[in-house]
């Protein structure tokens, strides 16, 4: 339901700017990402240049490849794992989140796949179709969005380090959304990820070292 209101906000949208029915569903079924869609059409409707609605289209969609490593974890390789790249984005991969292997993750997100696609772009067509009559954002359907989202992913919120991850991309969203544009506050979330990262790498290498005091402690009982 979440994802017919947005499609139905963004088809309206297409629609008012002056978008055929074929390029709104064409954009949604190629996209699938939401903002991606919405920078896009806004920027054209703006009188920006189309190169440069694609380029914001794909900077805001860049935060999709943290959600492509998180897939190819568990994803089939083939066909199947080129499919689930088109279809990576922040629903599918949290609704995977939670299963208890590869397959059951790779099933999860299957299903919540072939539930999204359709919904959305059905929601977008229905939204150009319907164009200014029905107004989405009275629906308030739109603040389930990150509602959802924490529900799927708060099991994994339960570890230390994941959790203060979280936070801190969360603090840096809520404090670049003023001042970047539609949908870049969630790509600035990712710089959270270099801290994190730096101290995994770190943590990693001093588990890595001898423990050259147990090794001299042995020596010396040996004598």
């Amino acid at each position: 339901m979440t994802l017919v209101a947005v499609g139905l906000s963004y088809g309206a949208l297409s629609q008012a700017s002056g978008f055929p029915l074929w390029q709104t569903v064409m954009l949604a079924a190629l996209a699938i990402g939401g903002a991606a869609e919405l920078t896009f059409v806004g920027v054209v409707a703006a009188g920006g240049a189309p190169i440069l609605a694609v380029l914001g289209g794909l900077l805001v969609n860049s935060r999709n490849f943290a959600f492509g490593l998180s897939i190819g974890e568990y994803a089939p390789r083939g066909v199947r794992q080129y499919l689930a790249a088109h279809l990576a984005n922040d629903e599918t991969a949290a609704f995977a989140r939670p299963g208890a292997d590869r397959t059951e993750r790779w099933q999860r997100f299957v299903l919540m796949a072939v539930v999204l696609f359709p919904a959305w772009v059905g929601g977008a067509a229905l939204g150009q179709l319907l164009g200014s009559v029905v107004d989405a954002d009275r629906l308030g359907l739109d603040a389930a969005f990150p509602v959802i989202l924490f529900c799927l992913v708060v099991q994994d919120l339960r570890s230390p380090f994941l959790g203060v991850t979280a936070a801190g991309g969360a603090l840096l969203a809520v404090a670049a959304t003023p001042v970047l544009p539609l949908g870049l506050g969630a790509v600035a979330s990712l710089l959270a990820l270099i801290p994190a990262a730096a101290f995994l790498k770190v943590r990693a290498r001093r588990r890595r070292r001898p423990d050259g005091g147990d090794g001299r402690a042995t020596a010396g009982g040996a004598a």
